[in-house]
């Protein structure tokens, strides 16, 4: 997914991850929360251009033929074990 996210994007988040580093390297509580704070941010940031760049329909791409040939081969069932109910 990489080659779908913007370059801006990207380059924030790994700023973020460098700058989450770094405090956590240090002792300041204050800049570690920044720093996970401005992470957290910054990772809405690129789920949101990876849901961007995602196909509108929201299929999964492939040959959706196979899928619903398979699908009418499903039956629904419940196992009885009938052992277990004559030895109580």
């Amino acid at each position: 997914n990489d080659e779908k996210l913007p370059e801006d994007v990207k380059s924030e988040v790994q700023a973020d991850v460098d700058a989450l580093k770094s405090a956590l390297v240090g002792e300041d509580e204050e800049a570690l929360k920044k720093a996970v704070e401005a992470l957290s941010t910054s990772q809405t940031k690129l789920g949101e251009a990876l849901y961007q760049a995602e196909p509108e329909s929201g299929a999964p791409e492939g040959d959706e033929s196979s899928d619903s040939a398979a699908d009418e081969d499903i039956v629904d069932a419940e196992v009885v074990d009938d052992d277990t109910d004559t030895k109580k």
